[in-house]
């Protein structure tokens, strides 16, 4: 039996923003010299566990694709991301509030970036990670040009590969998810007492204990993932 949590792995793609440079080699750009910000072009989500694969981009108008992803953030007990935390997720609510969206519950946030820094590898990269742990491969852009062409003449053939691209990634994070999430240490506990904390399993199995100067800490083992996580604490 397994307790059942929504879980939405998430990627958008943006814009980026224009300024007046002096030099190429400018490594700072005052506020003075910004001509127009960046903004998100799209976004492409789905859930773990189901087929259906959601997305918008902003030639529906920046509030009716933010307002399609606001309704699916409504049902998510966690969003997965790569770099989310510092990235995507500050973008969305940024954008949403610009937008006068109404603000979104608490969502636990499973930034899969802040997972793989874990694990020692030669780059954190998403195109290295992907490969490395065989989840598939980023689609080839060829570079910003894509970018600009859908920024400086809406192209509808670059915006084909932008949306592309797009799926491509979260169907790519969700493999990755699915991959690491028994290795994810600090998974959020979306299930019961008595699930696994990542795959929300009910078959788990006390396995020993884990001794600290204050306290004795059960050891939790997962049988359908094989996750360990902290059980019942018991003063020494």
């Amino acid at each position: 039996m397994t307790i059942k949590s929504r879980i939405l792995v998430l990627d958008i793609e943006t814009a980026p923003g224009t300024a007046y440079i002096w030099s190429m080699y400018d490594d700072f750009v005052p506020l003075e010299r910004l001509i127009t910000p960046g903004r998100i072009l799209c976004w492409g989500a789905k859930w773990i566990g189901e087929k259906t694969y959601y997305s918008a981009d902003e030639r529906e108008g920046a509030q009716v694709m933010l307002l399609k992803l606001h309704a699916l953030l409504l049902e998510a007990d966690a969003v997965v991301t790569y770099n989310g935390d510092r990235f995507d997720l500050p973008r969305v609510n940024g954008a949403m509030i610009l937008e006068g969206l109404d603000p979104l519950p608490p969502v636990a946030s499973i930034d899969m970036l802040k997972a793989v820094k874990k694990f020692g590898q030669q780059s954190n990269k998403l195109a290295y990670i992907g490969p490395m742990f065989g989840c598939g491969n980023k689609v080839d852009t060829g570079g910003f040009s894509l970018w600009r062409k859908i920024v400086e003449t809406n192209d509808p053939v670059a915006w084909g590969k932008m949306i592309r691209y797009n799926r491509r990634d979260v169907y790519l994070l969700a493999r990755l998810y699915l991959r690491l999430r028994p290795f994810i240490r600090n998974h959020p506990h979306l299930g019961g007492k008595k699930a696994c904390s990542a795959c929300g399993s009910l078959a788990t199995q006390h396995r020993g204990d884990r001794k600290t100067r204050a306290f004795k800490i059960a050891r939790i083992w997962c049988k359908r993932c094989g996750h360990w996580t902290d059980g019942k604490r018991t003063k020494r």
